[in-house]
């Protein structure tokens, strides 16, 4: 993870973190002993330390050394929040600029044209933004060009479509 990918590395993180019952480690701001009453490995601390190492290790070189003051997994993952999630305006903001002007190049086939336009639009969802799927297929409509005009004509006349569903009509009529 970096300061470029930092909104998919979370999204994935915390897909993680729900599937092994961790969400709750970058949660809490409480700090666990490390041994219990006993004498043994205290087990939320043994969590804390498995998810900061996590963290850690999927952290690119410049973020690790960010890390390093971190040592509960809640403080990498606020530190994370803090200094990363301000580059989330500009990263929401370049990717509805990209989806704004897309154009479909002559060389590209359609369904490359599609996937990357799906690609940007779930990045943007990802980064906590939204729109429409009928604002995606109008910046899609829009940036296919002439040899595209029967078909984008005529695609106001149907009523609302999914993406899937304009992907298929667009690929038949291809």
């Amino acid at each position: 993870m970096d300061r470029n990918n930092y909104l998919c590395w979370k999204t994935q993180f915390q897909d993680i973190l729900e599937i092994h019952d961790l969400e709750e480690v970058v949660k809490s701001d409480a700090r666990p002993d490390k041994k219990l009453a006993d004498g043994s490995i205290n087990p939320a601390y043994s969590k804390d330390k498995l998810v900061l190492s996590w963290i850690k290790a999927t952290s690119s070189p410049q973020i690790k050394t960010l890390l390093i003051p971190c040592k509960t997994a809640s403080e990498a993952w606020s530190l994370l929040g803090k200094r990363l999630s301000p580059l989330s305006k500009t990263y929401v903001r370049t990717l509805r600029d990209q989806i704004r002007t897309l154009k479909k190049e002559s060389e590209n086939m359609v369904a490359e044209y599609l996937m990357h336009a799906k690609s940007l639009y779930d990045s943007l969802v990802a980064a906590g933004s939204q729109m429409t799927n009928e604002e995606l297929i109008k910046y899609i409509l829009d940036g296919l060009g002439h040899d595209y005009k029967e078909f984008t004509t005529s695609l106001p006349l149907r009523s609302s479509l999914s993406f899937d569903g304009f992907y298929d009509l667009l690929r038949r009529n291809n």
